[in-house]
């Protein structure tokens, strides 16, 4: 634009506001650096957000990641997914939302027209009825026949077009509803190993615990780590590292109960969340489980090649009356914390010398 252009029309940059960007984008890029995460753009726009501290949430979730001592990239994808990408969910949502919208307004359409035929059909039978007389010759009962014949036949018709919307209503209707449940799992589960993710995790805990301090019930949560699994990693590579977290997945699924949430809760972290179950109860679920997982000999599909043993640690939490979510969590942690540094494969469920693996 050249120099003559009227003021108001001019837009002169805000050096400020671009000396803030510049002062963002340099920390983000440093924190990246310092903790070795790939710059991916999740991860940019992640750290830029938290340095900006453009959202408190987003600080509170990179503040606890960095006080483990690592970023890991899927903790970081689950962040980002949950406060800054846009829902992809929120959009299906609207979607089905808008679809239920016309149906009803297709709906409401046809009961109208049926209750305004209804209300001809009436008219018609009270015209023909003050038409006819005790003197009423043959012809005018006959046109009288032949009128509410047609009514007759106008009213079916009317009738059956309504029950074949209200069918077709109710079929789109039942298909919409089933579409909409499937978003709101979709948004609640891991991609990779089809467990509850991390936001599924905390709405449940919270949800037990509530119930547990309003009636007086047991509940406890196990908190599971893959032992060495960045060896798995470095050795084999990650799509190898993907199919383990399956495995383990699958072994935590297929050992607990219908009541019972597992979830993955970090990298290579998983949550189980075990109401109406005690302490000692939750202890030998969570160590058949151990076994069953170390009793895994896996192999890679191509050279046969076998990867090992594989095993975890566990650390379990009963809740005690007053304790909040953080309380647990933290309980759990600083037990599987033990349980590493004990060894590993093993259970820990109380803060006593290690158990017997």
């Amino acid at each position: 634009m050249s120099d003559d252009t009227p003021t108001l029309f001019r837009c002169p940059p805000d050096q400020k506001a671009f000396a803030k960007v510049y002062e963002y984008g340099d920390q983000a890029s440093r924190l990246i650096m310092r903790h070795g995460t790939p710059p991916l753009p999740n991860t940019y726009a992640l750290m830029y957000a938290y340095v900006a501290r453009s959202d408190e949430k987003v600080v509170v979730a990179v503040d606890e990641m960095l006080e483990r001592g690592a970023l890991c990239q899927y903790e970081i994808d689950e962040v980002y997914n949950l406060h800054l990408r846009p829902a992809e969910e929120d959009h299906k949502r609207e979607t089905i939302n808008r679809e239920v919208e016309e149906h009803l307004s297709s709906l409401l359409d046809l009961v109208g027209s049926s209750v305004e035929n209804s209300d001809q059909f009436e008219n018609a039978l009270q015209q023909i009825a003050h038409g006819l007389t005790e003197s009423a010759s043959s012809s005018h009962l006959s046109s009288a026949l032949a009128r509410l014949l047609s009514e007759n036949r106008r009213m079916t018709d009317q009738s059956r077009r309504l029950q074949e919307g209200l069918r077709e209503s109710k079929t789109q209707i039942e298909r919409l509803q089933q579409e909409l449940e499937m978003v709101r799992n979709e948004s609640l589960r891991d991609p990779l190993t089809a467990t509850y993710n991390r936001r599924a995790f905390d709405l449940r805990l919270d949800a037990e615990l509530e119930a547990a301090q309003k009636n007086g019930t047991q509940l406890c949560l196990a908190i599971a780590d893959l032992d060495h699994f960045k060896r798995v990693n470095d050795n084999f590579g990650h799509r190898v590292g993907d199919e383990v977290l399956k495995v383990f997945a699958t072994v935590i699924s297929n050992n607990i109960k219908g009541q019972d949430l597992a979830a993955r809760y970090g990298g290579e972290e998983f949550a189980i969340i075990l109401p109406a179950t005690d302490l000692p109860a939750a202890t030998r679920l969570i160590d058949r489980i151990r076994e069953r997982l170390h009793e895994r000999r896996l192999v890679l599909k191509n050279s046969k090649k076998p990867l090992g043993a594989i095993s975890a640690s566990f650390g379990i939490a009963q809740y005690a009356p007053g304790m909040s979510a953080a309380d647990l969590i933290e309980q759990a942690d600083q037990r599987l914390y033990l349980a590493k540094a004990q060894g590993r494969n093993r259970v820990k469920a109380d803060d006593t010398a290690s158990d017997a693996a």
